[in-house]
């Protein structure tokens, strides 16, 4: 297994690996628990049925990491794959990326993602030589907002009504960091 970064926080040793397929199983799992509240921000868990999808989604990721047009990692909480966070959307002519990310909500609270994220940046911006990275957050998932801004993400805009939810629609905020 690749890992990219190792770091210990509030008691919890962290990893962020490369995704492996042997880590389908605990990540379907993480959604399978967490599936009603995930699927609020992250329409894509109501397809994910199985761990086989799963599994299928790890191969699309490692081929697309080999291509460098995604770049997945797996946030693993003491020796658990307990979520994922990525650079996607990867503009290497013009230097830009999106960021997601999610994390099993009994690993939230302790600044995992937050340092996840802060790893995720540094490499972004210093190894990878991009110039902005962009995040986009539904106008109410206020942990994932109050993430990006402790890292110093800055609201550029709001995509009115942009993300349907059965017969409601979302706004979605536009956070931006540049590299500066």
């Amino acid at each position: 297994m690749f890992v990219f970064s190792n770091f210990e926080i509030n008691n919890k040793r962290v990893q962020l690996t490369f995704p492996e397929v042997e880590q389908a199983k605990e990540l379907y799992s993480a959604i399978k628990d967490d599936r009603e509240s995930l699927s609020r921000w992250m329409p894509w868990t109501k397809s994910t049925k199985s761990a086989g999808s799963e599994r299928n989604f790890i191969k699309y990721a490692r081929e697309q990491n080999a291509k460098y047009l995604l770049l997945e990692h797996v946030i693993v909480v003491d020796g658990v794959a307990s979520g994922m966070i990525d650079l996607h959307d990867i503009s290497w002519e013009d230097h830009t990326a999106k960021i997601g990310y999610w994390l099993h909500s009994q690993q939230q609270g302790y600044g995992i993602m937050t340092e996840s994220l802060k790893r995720l940046v540094e490499h972004a911006f210093s190894e990878l030589k991009l110039n902005k990275l962009v995040l986009q957050a539904e106008s109410e998932n206020e942990k994932s907002i109050a993430i990006a801004k402790r890292l110093g993400f800055v609201r550029e805009g709001t995509l009115k009504q942009q993300v349907a939810y059965g017969d409601e629609f979302k706004d979605l905020n536009i956070y931006g960091l540049l590299n500066e």
